[in-house]
């Protein structure tokens, strides 16, 4: 353990000293640390510290033959107690692009795709990720989040107008079938963004483990999400988007399970909704935000299965230390898998 955290600060002192002598080569990172209580009907009370502090290194490379080289090396955040994690570097956003301003970017590696990117921001915050982001109940999932082996394609800006490609693998790495190809498109007109994204996916490994035995199927899916955000002069900003997602489910495979079998579980095709809506408020160094977000009852066959419902109602407090650093206090109500559930954080985020 010693040694390998020996060999990041090596790395960063060394990329600090590159830095010197270029300037397109930047360190980056946050700093990230809150306390939260999580509390859910009829269990113990949950006290915790989170830590989301990380660290990246990025450069710019103008080619003396060839276009602009854009790179990204991002590690993973630190972790504490069940949200753990092991500052792994090249965990999170790493590529390489070749830039232009004439035809865009095209990016390979590892890093969002581009329904994600919709979904992860504005709509999952604040603290509306239980629900909108990771909380629906696709048997397998409806999208990617953060995904290696992609290709992506990203326009110029034409006139407020901006749209990405991408291509990747899935995460079904014995078949060769298992792929997924995703596209947004913003738009930008004074105080208004526009946002919207489809993704669509082949042969996704689906995995349950039922009775100590694991019983698999693969999927093919899809997910729309349309969104849009309104900045006004005086501090108001308004936020709102939707979700649909489907997936159709094939090659069933039981394993040894005899608590019924896998079609029987998941059927042959899931459904679901989501959305989230919002609002804030600045003023001075102060952000006032509130969130709500809620998943409609999961349908398994063109049937609505009763309990599936969720939603979050989110309060946040934020102030601005200065620039890149801020304090904020978070209060949340959730209903989740039937359970009514209250978190209160108090976090510390400086970024750099």
């Amino acid at each position: 353990m010693k040694a390998k955290y020996c060999a990041v600060m090596c790395a960063a002192a060394l990329l600090s000293s590159l830095a010197t002598a270029n300037d397109d080569i930047e360190l980056y990172g946050q700093v990230a640390i809150s306390m939260y209580s999580y509390a859910e009907d009829g269990k113990d009370t949950i006290n915790r510290l989170d830590n989301e502090s990380r660290i990246g290194f990025r450069g710019a490379k103008e080619l003396e033959r060839g276009p602009r080289l854009i790179w990204q090396i991002e590690g993973n955040n630190v972790g504490s107690g069940e949200n753990s994690g092991d500052g792994q570097l090249g965990f999170r956003d790493t590529f390489g692009a070749f830039e232009d301003d004439s035809w865009g970017r095209v990016q390979f590696g590892r890093f969002l795709t581009p329904v994600y990117a919709i979904i992860d921001w504005p709509y999952s915050n604040p603290g509306l990720g239980n629900v909108f982001d990771w909380g629906d109940d696709i048997a397998g999932g409806a999208y990617y989040d953060r995904q290696a082996d992609q290709v992506s394609w990203s326009s110029p800006n034409w006139n407020g107008l901006t749209t990405t490609l991408a291509v990747g693998r899935g995460n079904n790495l014995e078949n060769s079938s298992s792929n997924f190809y995703g596209a947004s498109v913003h738009y930008n007109y004074g105080p208004l963004q526009l946002h919207a994204g489809y993704e669509y996916g082949t042969e996704r490994l689906v995995e349950l483990e039922e009775s100590g035995s694991l019983m698999t199927a693969n999927s093919d899916y899809q997910t729309y999400v349309t969104g849009f955000e309104l900045a006004f002069s005086n501090g108001i900003g308004l936020f709102g988007a939707y979700k649909v997602m489907s997936a159709d489910y094939s090659d069933y495979n039981n394993g040894t399970s005899d608590a019924g079998t896998i079609e029987d579980i998941i059927g042959e095709k899931q459904a679901q909704t989501s959305y989230s809506v919002g609002a804030l408020y600045d003023i001075g160094f102060w952000q006032f935000k509130v969130g709500y977000a809620a998943n409609n009852d999961l349908e398994i066959d063109n049937r609505k299965v009763s309990g599936t419902a969720d939603n979050v109602l989110s309060g946040q407090a934020i102030y601005f230390l200065d620039d890149p650093a801020l304090l904020y206090f978070r209060v949340k109500k959730m209903e989740i898998n039937e359970s009514d559930i209250t978190e209160v954080r108090l976090g510390v985020e400086y970024y750099f």
